[in-house]
């Protein structure tokens, strides 16, 4: 998507408006569009959700969640996808065992609005089509699209240009002795970087300690501004105040007791960790002048509820929707608590096609007010029951046998029910 930032002419930032996928493992031909802050909304066939700048992915174990991040981070390398440092595996969709009978080349295109603000003249959309070709073992990424020019900001490492980061489900944070950024620059691009861990499952993330606490006393109102964005999406289930111990980690507070970064939970280490790896990304392009809600970009994130408490997921991507309301998100998920708090709008839906394929979709199913048993029977998640099976067939025959008159099954039917 092409917008000029008030703050710099030259800035083309990004939505992604829709993206089309050819032969790419599971996904034999789909596509699907997204909701973004700047979606032209309609009242009727496409009405404006609460949160319009939340995209969540669902859909069982196999259908290609993970692979749907990827074509997005993949599009958005646009032309400098070829040599990004992104290296290809088993991308190519695989029909049957007979190497003769699959594909030998598959296909992403993407299509990014202008804002509604500004536009460029030469560029009032953004189109990225990217091909990944077969040559024997090996897998090539090649960009194939003529709009090359309006692509040329994708290569500068400081700009605020075509801002987006994704995350992988093995979100696991670099030790600060062990981080070294130039390393990281020898071994891809900068923007590849941000998208690295949804690649390569090893990779980690950049950890807060490593770079926060200089914003101290060098530029204390963007500490500030960061600090208070984390306790924002943290919601009060813990403080950051930016205290540090005397090995640099950050704490967090939690009540009287205060624990150090590496010693939190998983699902706290998962999450702090993603979203202090985004905010270093946006911090490091953010200009000066600039407060870092305004950033907008992309934010790919694979298994958003990972390690999360259900109290807290109920309500997770509210706080950070909100809290970076510029932002796109686009999460997968296999919480219906999650789910329960987004409309059909914010859904896209992977179901089985033919031919071991899947598809992405919208479903149109009015999710307000359910809660997570009546969410996992909708279309969505497709189940008859969510109890387990033993339990639903000692409750089928105990109800049979209740409507044929035995008072004792009654009771106990409904002993099994409470």
């Amino acid at each position: 998507m092409v917008l000029i930032s008030k703050f710099n002419k030259s800035t083309i930032e990004m939505y992604i408006n829709s993206i089309s996928i050819s032969n790419f493992r599971v996904f034999k031909k789909t596509g699907v569009r997204f909701v973004h802050p700047n979606q032209r909304f309609t009242k009727k066939n496409f009405p404006k959700p609460e949160l319009p700048n939340v995209n969540c992915v669902l859909g069982t174990n196999g259908l290609g969640k993970t692979s749907f991040l990827k074509t997005i981070a993949l599009s958005c390398l646009g032309p400098a996808v070829g040599d990004a440092g992104i290296f290809p595996y088993s991308l190519i969709r695989k029909d049957s065992d007979n190497p003769y009978d699959n594909e030998t080349k598959s296909e992403i295109q993407a299509h990014f609005l202008p804002h509604e603000q500004d536009h460029i003249d030469d560029f009032d959309r953004l189109e990225s089509k990217i091909e990944i070709h077969r040559r024997s073992d090996t897998e090539l990424l090649r960009w194939s699209h003529d709009q090359d020019k309006a692509w040329h900001p994708i290569y500068d490492n400081s700009s605020e240009s075509f801002f987006f980061v994704g995350y992988g489900a093995n979100r696991r944070v670099e030790k600060q002795e062990n981080i070294d950024f130039g390393s990281r620059s020898l071994n891809s691009m900068y923007r590849a970087q941000r998208i690295k861990s949804l690649f390569e499952e090893t990779y980690s993330l950049v950890p807060l300690n490593s770079w926060l606490g200089q914003y101290r006393t060098e530029n204390p109102g963007r500490y500030t501004q960061i600090r208070n964005l984390i306790n924002i999406v943290l919601e009060g289930r813990s403080h950051f105040s930016g205290e540090q111990d005397d090995n640099g980690e950050f704490l967090f507070s939690f009540g009287k007791m205060k624990i150090p970064f590496p010693a939190l939970s998983d699902g706290y280490r998962a999450f702090i960790g993603w979203l202090g790896d985004f905010l270093y990304h946006v911090n490091k392009t953010c200009p000066s002048g600039k407060k870092l809600v305004e950033n907008k970009g992309i934010v790919l994130v694979d298994e958003i509820d990972l390690h999360i408490h259900p109290e807290w997921q109920k309500t997770l991507l509210t706080s950070i929707a909100k809290a970076f309301p510029n932002i796109q998100f686009i999460v997968t998920t296999h919480s219906p608590l999650i789910v329960g708090s987004l409309e059909w709008m914010n859904i896209i839906m992977l179901t089985a096609g033919s031919d071991n394929s899947s598809k992405a979709k919208k479903i149109k199913t009015d999710l307000k007010g359910l809660d997570a048993d009546q969410i996992l029977l909708t279309p969505l998640f497709k189940l008859k029951s969510s109890r387990v099976d033993d339990k639903s067939r000692t409750i089928n025959i105990l109800s049979d046998a209740a409507t044929k008159g035995d008072i004792d099954a009654a009771k106990e039917f409904l002993n099994q029910l409470f």
